[in-house]
């Protein structure tokens, strides 16, 4: 084995390594944040609401649309009329951005609440359950909810998926 190699290559690594390191301690760390289960948990409750809020302006812009006397628009055209509905008043940003960010808040309330609900009741050597009970049902609701605007969008299938969603969570 050549010795003088290996060590020529340990060292060019080890330099490799070292220079930048306060970068990649960095970009580790932030990456180690953004992808926590806690952080895709609340990027995928985000998600949601922000699609509960999309699918609320559709079946509003969809409303608009027949107001202006167009007969059964499809589900594109109540997205494309969006900024139209929205121009004539139809959908308020303040209301949209409030009920959003509203949302979101009392989300994380109650599962911070049912996060320390469980500490206490893994301290107490007991089954942790209220964390998967309160996302559970936070998710079934903003599901059922994103179901409930295409309903009103217009989507057929939605009607059936309102009534298997609606029994899942009862």
């Amino acid at each position: 084995m050549n010795y003088k190699l290996f060590y020529d290559s340990a060292t060019g690594a080890l330099h490799t390594l070292y220079v930048g390191w306060s970068y990649k301690v960095t970009a580790a760390a932030i990456l180690t944040l953004l992808l926590h289960k806690h952080a895709v948990l609340f990027y995928a409750f985000s998600l949601l609401v922000f699609l509960d809020c999309l699918t609320k302006w559709i079946a509003i812009a969809r409303d608009y649309l027949i107001e202006q006397g167009q007969h059964e628009p499809t589900l594109l055209q109540a997205f494309c009329a969006i900024p139209a509905a929205r121009n004539a008043g139809e959908i308020k940003s303040d209301v949209m951005k409030h009920r959003f960010l509203g949302k979101i808040s009392v989300y994380l309330l109650c599962v911070m609440a049912a996060a320390s609900a469980d500490l206490i009741m893994v301290e107490l050597f007991k089954p942790a359950w209220a964390v998967n009970t309160i996302v559970g049902y936070l998710t079934c609701t903003e599901l059922l909810s994103i179901i409930e605007n295409l309903n009103e969008a217009g989507v057929e299938a939605a009607s059936g998926l309102m009534a298997v969603i609606a029994k899942k969570r009862g």
